[in-house]
């Protein structure tokens, strides 16, 4: 359970809070794409959280949430990051708009090994795209994409059960 407001301020009109949907709003899903950037740049996983991301809403939201939430995340990752100027905006709202035209355009079924299939290959798409423009190789990359690919549906679930 999340924390109550003071008391103090439940005089000035406000309502009891207790979830972080009522204090965010609409802009959860914008809450939860920077908090997983913070996560992504200070943690030792080998996860790509803004890329599953993505693909998440490319799959659960379609293509136009896809691109435009790869925007975003491209945008907040561009600001993080000290890469080549708008490959992330690219590569993010790449993966994440290729999820959701793919989903339309094959056949669907929801589960979580349709999500790590998804996953994977999304990922894969992803590092390639990064290697043939920064021409830089990751020693760990396999490793980031089968570990993002297998944890991918329990993150899916929480994103599904915490966005509108």
């Amino acid at each position: 359970m999340g924390a109550r407001l003071p008391s103090v301020l439940m005089g000035v009109g406000l309502p009891s809070v207790t979830e972080p949907e009522a204090i965010f709003g609409d802009n959860m899903l914008f809450a939860w794409i920077i908090i997983l950037g913070l996560l992504q740049s200070v943690a030792q996983l080998n996860i790509n959280f803004l890329g599953l991301f993505a693909i998440f809403a490319g799959l659960k939201k379609g293509p136009i949430w896809g691109l435009c939430v790869g925007i975003f995340i491209g945008s907040l990752a561009e600001v993080l990051s000290s890469s080549v100027q708008g490959l992330n905006l690219m590569l993010y709202s790449g993966i994440g708009l290729a999820a959701g035209i793919i989903k339309q355009k094959i056949y669907y079924k929801e589960g979580a090994r349709q999500e790590i299939i998804f996953s994977f290959f999304g990922m894969l798409c992803f590092y390639i795209a990064y290697f043939a423009f920064t021409r830089k190789i990751q020693t760990d990359v396999l490793f980031t994409i089968i570990f993002s690919a297998v944890v991918s549906p329990l993150l899916f679930s929480v994103f599904e059960t915490r966005l509108p």
